[in-house]
């Protein structure tokens, strides 16, 4: 049986309220749509046809359908089960029921899918920011995903260029360093709270090493407003217009990949774990 946590009691309700109004509230925002389109080239470099993927923090089902679409199987898990039910109804209206699955599960919880082992994994939009303990899922990780596959994440680091500078910008001194905290920062999500802990990705490729390689770094968000912040885009469009171009050019860039609103990292099952 999977064991309950506190942290993740307040996460399932704060995303059961959201999931019903998710997708017209979220996915609709231009950002997201950047960086689900810039996240999904990185998925089709690094997954095949035919592969069966295991998806965590599945959300409304987004990327798993997705990636059906390109020929992939995807069992979707998410800790939320208003998630999950949005995304089983997706699944039977577009009739990928031969792709796609969704199970209630967290990622802290992957030994109850018991033996089954997948060729590769994925996690997006900073899902996995909801756990202080990646240890519990890069061990749960590497006994589900085969020796060679890949492990593609997109997480918020410990420090975000633009969120810093909107705080002292604002004189909000306190809040500049927030994602610091040692016990993470509560999250307002429809009423309920998401307690958020941050990694930066040399922390979190420290501590997946044991089992993963790492292979690449990409910063998202860089210069870019925070991909759920519009009001940046309606006021000066051609000025975003240019920051997005300029984060293009500079994602790989050691330098820029970790200060960004999130970094996409790739890591990939070694042939023998430590």
């Amino acid at each position: 049986m999977s064991t309950e946590r506190p942290t993740e009691v307040l996460t399932r309700t704060a995303f059961d309220a959201a999931a019903p109004v998710y997708d017209q509230e979220y996915e609709s925002l231009h950002g997201i749509r950047r960086l689900r389109s810039i996240i999904s080239q990185v998925y089709l470099e690094y997954f095949q046809p035919g592969q069966q993927l295991l998806e965590l923090n599945c959300g409304t089902g987004t990327d798993a359908l997705h990636l059906a679409n390109n020929g992939m199987s995807v069992l979707a898990t998410d800790v939320s089960p208003n998630m999950i039910a949005e995304v089983r109804r997706k699944i039977h209206a577009t009739h990928t029921e031969h792709a796609v699955a969704a199970q209630v599960l967290s990622y802290l919880d992957l030994h109850l899918l018991g033996n089954r082992v997948f060729d590769g994994s994925y996690s997006n939009m900073g899902g996995i920011n909801c756990t202080n303990n990646l240890r519990a899922v890069a061990s749960g990780l590497a006994s589900r995903i085969r020796p060679g596959g890949y492990f593609v994440a997109t997480v918020m680091p410990e420090f975000c260029l633009w969120e810093t500078a909107a705080f002292v910008f604002r004189l909000q001194w306190c809040n500049a360093f927030r994602r610091k905290k040692a016990g993470g920062v509560s999250a307002h999500l429809h009423g309920g709270r998401v307690q958020t802990f941050y990694h930066s990705p040399r922390k979190f490729a420290s501590i997946f090493s044991p089992y993963f390689d790492c292979v690449e770094v990409m910063g998202l968000n860089i210069f870019t407003p925070p991909p759920n912040s519009p009001r940046a885009y309606t006021l000066v469009p051609r000025l975003m217009n240019l920051l997005e171009k300029i984060d293009d050019r500079i994602a790989r860039l050691p330098l820029f990949s970790s200060i960004g609103d999130h970094y996409l990292i790739v890591l990939r099952r070694k042939e023998s774990a430590a």
